[in-house]
C-alpha cells in the first residue's frame, strides 16, 4: 500500500509540474482544409499530426475539396461538436465571416491559415505574400532583360494568399517593368489538371511566351511537365519552397522560389492553435519568417542585373524546412510563434 500511496503521490506531483500538457490532453483541433489531395496540404497535415502529438492533442483533418459550400459545412459541424479550436484555410474571406464569428460566439478560437480575415475576433497566420510575390516578379523581370510575354497561375478568386500574391506581382511587374506583358492569369484552384491545360493553352496561342509564374509550387511543376513536353524552354517563379523544386531552382529555369514550407506550416498553425486553445495570449496577425531560394549561380546573374537580394539555396532550404520542432515546438514561449512581418 505503501509502494502504490507513493506512486500516486509521485504522478500527482508530475502532472502538477506539466499542467499544460495535462491541460492539453482532452484538447481536440479541428482543421478545415482546401483540400487534402494537393502535395503542400498533405505535408500540411503530416507536420501538423507531428505538432499534434507533441502538445498533447488530437487534430481532426477534413477537406473541403474546393468547394465553399463544404468548407462552411465542415466548420458548422465543428461548431457542434465543441471542438477546443478551429483552424480554416479560407477559399473566400468573406463569405465565412459569418460562420467565423458564429464559432467565435461559441466560445471557439479560430485560425484562419495563411489568411487576413476580419472576423472581430479571429487569429490570422500569415507570410509577407505581397512583397514576396513582389521579388518573384523582379526575379523573372531581370531575367528576361525587362522584356517579353509571361502568364500567371493563381489559386481561386476571393482567397486573401492568392490575391495578394497576384496584386504583389502584377503590380510590380506593371510599374517596374512595363514592357513585359502579362498574356494570362489563370485561377485553378490549386488544381496541378487545371493548370496543365492552361500551360497547353498558352504555349499554344503565344508560341513566344517566355515564362510562367505560379502562387503555388505544384502548379509551376504542372505547367513544366507540358512545356517539356511541348519543347518550351520557359522560366519561372514560384511559393512554397517544395522539395520537387530542387531540380528546377538548380538548373535556373526556375530563378527564384519563396519558403514557407508545407511542414513548417503545417506545424506552425496546430502549435499557434493549441496554444490559444490553452488560453496563452496571441497577437490577432502572426508573421511566419520565409526564405527566398535559387541556386547561387542564378543570384550571381541576377545581381548582374541590378537584383541584389539575401537568399538561401537548396540544401539550405531542405535544413530550413525541416527546422520547425525546436523552433515552434511547446518548450518555446509564445513569443516564438511570430517574428512580425
Amino acid at each position: 500500500m505503501r509502494s502504490i500511496f507513493k506512486t500516486s503521490v509521485a504522478l500527482f506531483a508530475l502532472a502538477l509540474a506539466m499542467p499544460s500538457l495535462a491541460q492539453a490532453k482532452d484538447k481536440v483541433l479541428g482543421v478545415a482544409a482546401i483540400d487534402l489531395q494537393n502535395s503542400f496540404y498533405v505535408r500540411m497535415k503530416e507536420a501538423g499530426d507531428v505538432a499534434a502529438r507533441d502538445y498533447g492533442v488530437r487534430s481532426t483533418w477534413q477537406s473541403a475539396e474546393g468547394s465553399l459550400e463544404k468548407e462552411v459545412a465542415i466548420i458548422e459541424n465543428f461548431i457542434n461538436q465543441g471542438v477546443s479550436a478551429i483552424l480554416v484555410d479560407p477559399l473566400d474571406k468573406n463569405a465565412l465571416v459569418p460562420v467565423i464569428k458564429k464559432a467565435l460566439a461559441a466560445g471557439i478560437p479560430v485560425v484562419t491559415m495563411g489568411n487576413k480575415v476580419e472576423a472581430d475576433g479571429n487569429y490570422s497566420t500569415l507570410y509577407p505574400d505581397y512583397d514576396n510575390m513582389a521579388m518573384v516578379a523582379r526575379a523573372i523581370g531581370a531575367s528576361l532583360g525587362g522584356e517579353g510575354e509571361i502568364a500567371l497561375l493563381v489559386g481561386s478568386r476571393g482567397n486573401f494568399v492568392s490575391d495578394t500574391r497576384e496584386k504583389g506581382f502584377v503590380e510590380t511587374l506593371a510599374k517596374e517593368y512595363p514592357k513585359i506583358k502579362i498574356v494570362g492569369v489563370e485561377p485553378t484552384n490549386w488544381d496541378a489538371a487545371k493548370a496543365t491545360n492552361a500551360a497547353q493553352t498558352w504555349l499554344t496561342t503565344y508560341p513566344d511566351l517566355k515564362a510562367i509564374a505560379c502562387i503555388s509550387d505544384s502548379l509551376c511543376l504542372a505547367a513544366d511537365s507540358v512545356a517539356s513536353s511541348m519543347g518550351s524552354n520557359l522560366i519561372y517563379g514560384g511559393y512554397d519552397g517544395d522539395a520537387e523544386m530542387k531540380e528546377l531552382i538548380d538548373s535556373g529555369k526556375m530563378v527564384l522560389d519563396v519558403l514557407t514550407g508545407a511542414n513548417r506550416v503545417g506545424y506552425w498553425n496546430i502549435a499557434v492553435a493549441t496554444r490559444l486553445a490553452n488560453g496563452e495570449k496571441l497577437p490577432k496577425d502572426l508573421y511566419m519568417p520565409t526564405y527566398f531560394v535559387t541556386s547561387d549561380e542564378t543570384a550571381k546573374k541576377l545581381k548582374a542585373a541590378g537584383l541584389n537580394f539575401e537568399h538561401i539555396n537548396t540544401d539550405k532550404q531542405a535544413i530550413e524546412a525541416k527546422n520547425y520542432t525546436e523552433q515552434l515546438g511547446p518548450k518555446v514561449p509564445a513569443s516564438a510563434m511570430t517574428v512580425g512581418k
